[in-house]
């Protein structure tokens, strides 16, 4: 049985050194909500911070995105939930710089927040991968179809009856989406490596096109006065 440490190692490595924003639903996540747990795990990790978490105030939502991704500095994996991932995706679709990928998990039904004319109408410029755990969410597979991105429907794995209660802590660990993160991150690594490996063959091939010019003997002049 795999234990609490071993995700925390799995999650660690799926992130490839990279630094996460985990933006919450409506609420804030509990102390053992997943997200929670992958903040615990993941090195560098930062929560975007809001006063009221019961309010969906997409303004201050998207504020607080954007002054997280400001203050981090570098570029970063967004890992949103419900209401926050329809934030995380407006940032994303305005400052792509800022951002390595987008984890969606959950996105929440734009009209539930009067939001269909806000959220982006373009597939994100940046890889982005919706999951979706809650069949309720019917939304998700449109948003995936809106914004091109890929979609999976999660594989909850519910800890063994007889387990006590540090088996419910892992299986809120939520194993199959640390599988999905490092698919997405592997994806989006072998793509930027594709990127500099195509820039660097035209690097190359410009280079061996300059021929530096040979010095002729009939151009040589010797004054010997």
């Amino acid at each position: 049985m795999t234990t609490f440490n071993e995700y925390s190692t799995e999650l660690a490595c799926a992130l490839n050194g990279y630094r996460a924003l985990i933006v919450p639903d409506v609420g804030n996540s509990y102390e053992q909500h997943w997200q929670s747990l992958w903040e615990q795990s993941i090195p560098r990790t930062r929560r975007i911070r809001l006063h009221d978490w019961q309010a969906a105030d997409w303004i201050k939502w998207r504020n607080s995105i954007i002054a997280s991704l400001i203050s981090i500095d570098e570029p970063v994996v967004l890992i949103a939930e419900g209401f926050g991932a329809l934030a995380a995706a407006s940032v994303a679709a305005e400052y792509p710089g800022k951002i390595i990928a987008a984890f969606l998990v959950d996105p929440a039904d734009p009209d539930d927040f009067d939001l269909r004319k806000k959220i982006p109408k373009q597939p994100l410029p940046i890889p982005t991968k919706i999951v979706i755990r809650n069949q309720t969410h019917t939304k998700a597979a449109l948003l995936a179809a809106l914004w091109r991105t890929g979609l999976s429907h999660s594989v909850t794995i519910e800890p063994p009856q007889n387990e006590a209660t540090a088996s419910a802590s892992i299986s809120n660990f939520w194993p199959e989406g640390i599988r999905v993160l490092n698919r997405l991150i592997g994806k989006t690594q072998r793509k930027a490596d594709e990127m500099t490996q195509a820039r660097t063959k035209k690097i190359l091939a410009y280079l061996r096109t300059i021929k530096k010019p040979k010095a002729s003997s009939n151009s040589l002049n010797f004054n010997y006065s």
